[in-house]
């Protein structure tokens, strides 16, 4: 099998996820002392908007809702969310940030914060729209017919429905359920 591989994407993947990996190394320690974790942390922002159910945060979030779900057990135990059934549908459970669930949302966003490398000639803006193409581009499918990291004239033939990185806070309005 070739590979239409653009080399420039392939080297720019690899910083990618060192990247990813460093910060995201920085973050467990900036977190430990609050008793968070990065999947619990990530659970709790989903919610800064306001009530879901399950499904809407795990899709919110680009999770799988069982893999959620233990993520929720944790929060809920420690008391930084409820779950309570909704009337209208009583298999679905109503998720919610408590008082004690956003001050530990401010607390992890302050610590990831001083996580951060703080840089004055990081082009921020930059790379968060860079970024934020990057994730639309990514399919969230397996999908055959999807080459990841095609030269632009081939991924354009193979453009994912738009929409896809929606719920993805800070960067665009969450889709509503």
């Amino acid at each position: 099998m070739t590979s239409n591989l653009d080399p420039d994407a392939r080297s720019s993947y690899r910083l990618i996820t060192l990247a990813a990996r460093l910060i995201q190394r920085r973050q467990d320690d900036a977190l430990a002392p609050l008793g968070l974790t990065r999947a619990a942390v990530i659970a709790l922002e989903g919610l800064t908007g306001g009530p879901l159910n399950q499904e809407q945060l795990a899709d919110a979030i680009r999770v799988q809702s069982q893999t959620l779900g233990r993520v929720l057990t944790r929060l809920e135990t420690t008391g930084l969310i409820t779950r309570t059934r909704r009337s209208s549908d009583r298999r679905q459970l109503k998720v919610e940030l408590t008082d004690a669930g956003v001050a530990a949302v401010e607390a992890a966003r302050q610590a990831e914060v001083n996580a951060y490398p703080d840089d004055p000639d990081i082009g921020w803006n930059v790379l968060r729209e860079e970024l934020t193409k990057f994730v639309r581009a990514v399919p969230l499918s397996r999908d055959t017919a999807v080459v990841p990291f095609a030269p632009p004239d081939h991924r354009a033939a193979h453009r994912p429905q738009a929409g896809r990185a929606a719920g993805m806070r800070g960067w665009e309005q969450p889709r509503q359920n």
